[in-house]
């Protein structure tokens, strides 16, 4: 497992995902801050506002810059880790790579964690070079947050993540293209995160409940159902995980 990873991160590195994505989440940081902050004077810049119109708008507190960031990452953020993914096994499938790495004496478990570690590792890594720049901004333009609260919103994040990361492996084992992995992915997380906002209570049982952690954490409000998102996240992952290796033992998959 330790070569395929190795393999896995040198493939990264080549591609540049080891630049573009933290690069994107960093965009994505700044961008938020930024913007909070300096929305009167562009709402006054380009608003269209009559002349001696007065618009002031209150500025709003460091958590909720936080949480609007968040959002950011999980929306566009969420998108480029598809994007990063998507052709990881599908793509190794088609091209024939697969049935090369196969074919010699290598487990399958190994095949498929190499690559879920390594894209786990890149989706964290990027998340966390973004939540910096976004932290730098918010302690220099608003007031500072408890590290604690940081902490904890960005582990529920980082869980989320994982999520997104075990989905795109596992369709990208089951899929054969990579477009089909990347449209059945989103709609996927779309659909979970908007009804995880519309149906509060029954949707705690979904990995969905653990972006509205995440809000409530940085903002130091209650975690209702904790545990309920915790425990069907790394059960829904760990089963993901599961069929997605035991897909790829069947013959059919390297011949199709």
């Amino acid at each position: 497992m330790s070569v395929l990873f190795k393999k896995e991160m040198l493939e990264m590195a080549r591609s540049y995902k080891w630049v573009w994505m933290p690069l994107v989440f960093i965009a994505l940081g700044i961008m938020q801050p930024l913007t909070s902050y300096y929305l009167p004077d562009i709402l006054e810049e380009f608003g269209g506002l009559p002349e001696g119109a007065v618009f002031e708008i209150p500025l709003p507190g460091s958590e909720q810059v936080f949480a609007e960031t968040l959002g950011q990452f999980s929306q566009i953020g969420v998108f480029v880790v598809v994007l990063a993914l998507m052709g990881s096994l599908a793509g190794e499938r088609s091209s024939g790579t697969a049935i090369m790495i196969l074919a010699k004496p290598v487990s399958h478990a190994s095949y498929f964690l190499a690559k879920w570690a390594a894209g786990m590792l890149l989706a964290i890594v990027s998340y966390l070079t973004g939540a910096a720049a976004a932290l730098y901004y918010i302690f220099l333009l608003f007031d500072p947050i408890a590290f604690e609260q940081v902490l904890l919103s960005s582990l529920f994040y980082m869980m989320w993540l994982l999520f997104t990361v075990t989905l795109v492996l596992f369709l990208s084992t089951c899929l054969k293209r990579s477009a089909a992995v990347a449209g059945a992915g989103l709609v996927i997380l779309i659909v979970l995160a908007l009804a995880s906002s519309i149906f509060v209570e029954p949707m705690m049982w979904t990995p969905g409940h653990l972006l509205a952690l995440s809000n409530l954490a940085i903002q130091s409000e209650m975690l209702d159902g904790l545990w309920k998102a915790v425990i069907s996240t790394i059960v829904v992952c760990a089963v993901m995980v599961s069929g997605a290796i035991g897909y790829l033992k069947r013959r059919e998959w390297v011949q199709g």
